[in-house]
């Protein structure tokens, strides 16, 4: 099994940008209205189902988050280098009782490829109850790592467990289901975990996921007929912090594959708490 480490994930999500998730943005995402006549050799595909569930107008959306390269990390960490030397004068010129940022906990705006996104479900491929949508994009590994309102920021992260899984280059990966709705009270979207309670709504919407993996036998849309397709290989990720997210929840058990013991992931194939 692949091992994903907090600090592997906080790396993460220092590349990521907060305040705008569409897949607008450049995180090298592409959604497809038709299907390709062949797959190009330097891209991965991902396949998913998403539910159209809405926040009054807006639709809530999955939001995916890549996992950097090295290479992309050490750009990352030195382009944030570059701009706290530069910004260290008038930190230090404004800071309380002497108090200057640290370098950790300094934020910048950051030019470079992003690797967290939402998936949207205006542009797709097939339409029907739920909208399937396929999507061009870098390979490498991603975590289901929450849900947005229209692509704005994150409004609840999926720190208390979730699932990752590699999306190969020139390979059409099938993830699945995914479901995603507001839970602080019964929702008619199926699988989601529902019963956080009224109360959860004191400070705002707080959104649940589930995913229906893809297996074998999950049909795929006739257009993608000739093309390699496969499910996606999941693991499951343990507990990690999230800052710019407006609320916690965790991923819905998925039969077989994640379940939780005194609140802590565990991969029931092989019994072993996610760490």
């Amino acid at each position: 099994m692949r091992k994903i480490t907090l600090a592997a994930l906080a790396l993460a999500t220092a590349l990521a940008m907060p305040a705008t998730l569409s897949a607008k943005d450049n995180a090298g995402v592409v959604p497809l209205l038709v299907a390709p006549a062949s797959l190009r050799p330097d891209a991965a595909y991902l396949l998913v189902k998403v539910s159209t569930a809405k926040s009054g107008l807006f639709p809530i959306q999955p939001v995916l988050l890549r996992i950097p390269s090295a290479q992309e990390v050490e750009a990352y960490r030195a382009a944030k280098q570059a701009a706290y030397a530069e910004a260290l004068p008038k930190l230090t010129k404004k800071a309380r009782d002497g108090k200057v940022p640290t370098i950790d906990e300094f934020e910048f705006d950051y030019a470079g490829k992003a690797n967290i996104f939402a998936v949207g479900g205006g542009k797709f491929l097939e339409d029907g109850e739920m909208r399937t949508v396929l999507l061009e994009l870098p390979p490498g590994d991603y975590i289901v790592y929450g849900s947005t309102i229209g692509g704005g920021g994150l409004v609840t992260c999926n720190c208390l467990g979730t699932i990752r899984f590699g999306a190969r280059a020139g390979v059409i990966t099938n993830l699945g289901a995914l479901y995603a709705d507001k839970v602080h009270k019964p929702s008619p979207v199926p699988h989601l975990e529902d019963n956080l309670g009224p109360s959860m709504f004191a400070y705002g919407f707080v959104f649940g996921q589930a995913l229906v993996p893809a297996d074998a036998s999950t049909p795929v849309p006739a257009a993608l007929a000739g093309l390699p397709v496969e499910p996606a290989r999941i693991d499951i990720v343990g507990e990690y912090y999230e800052p710019g997210a407006g609320n916690i929840n965790r991923l819905a058990p998925i039969p077989g594959i994640l379940g939780y013991k005194r609140g802590r992931p565990v991969d029931l194939r092989t019994g072993k708490i996610a760490e």
